[in-house]
């Protein structure tokens, strides 16, 4: 039975008011440049703010610099991940993200994509391989404030148990399923 938008505006309404009593604060906003917030997107995908910070920061301590990042065999990264699941996954999406600002720009810098619209934006994201969805969109929600909803596995399964989203959604079908339906 498919859901009307009016529905699924009501399930989220009332889904807000059940986690802003669970949960009494929202996870801390960070203002990481462009480049920076999809790394941590990486981290970020399919597990919770705190393992996902920790991972950031171990996979910073655990080399020199962004160069060396780049540089480091998928193994070698994949330590750095060893509290979280999927290792070889989100190494390769680092190091795959890396790869593509440094040949595009010759530096670690990409805040040319905070000064597009949201198409452009969309597209120069698109480009880069290996990327999931859950880190296109999470990067242009927090560095554009876009209106999306960044969803990974989790956050998938959860939109289609609350009925947002078809029974075999993909990320990104859930992610454009609850774009309606989220308020901005």
């Amino acid at each position: 039975k498919i859901t009307k938008a009016g529905d699924k505006q009501a399930i989220c309404k009332k889904l807000m008011t059940v986690l802003k009593k669970r949960y009494k604060a929202s996870p801390a906003k960070h203002d990481r440049p462009v480049l920076e917030t999809m790394l941590h997107a990486v981290c970020l995908e399919n597990t919770n703010y705190a393992q996902a910070d920790a991972g950031y920061e171990n996979l910073l301590k655990s080399f020199h610099d962004l160069n060396e990042i780049r540089v480091s065999s998928i193994t070698e990264l994949e330590q750095a991940f060893s509290g979280l699941e999927d290792a070889a996954r989100r190494a390769l999406g680092i190091r795959t993200i890396l790869h593509y600002v440094f040949e595009k720009n010759y530096e670690f810098e990409f805040e040319v994509v905070r000064r597009k619209t949201l198409d452009l934006a969309s597209r120069q994201l698109d480009k880069i391989k290996n990327i999931s969805t859950f880190v296109r969109a999470h990067t242009l929600q927090v560095t554009l404030g876009a209106h999306l909803v960044p969803a990974d596995d989790a956050i998938t399964n959860a939109a289609v148990w609350l009925g947002l989203a078809e029974i075999d959604a993909t990320p990104a079908q859930a992610t454009a399923a609850m774009k309606p339906a989220v308020r901005k």
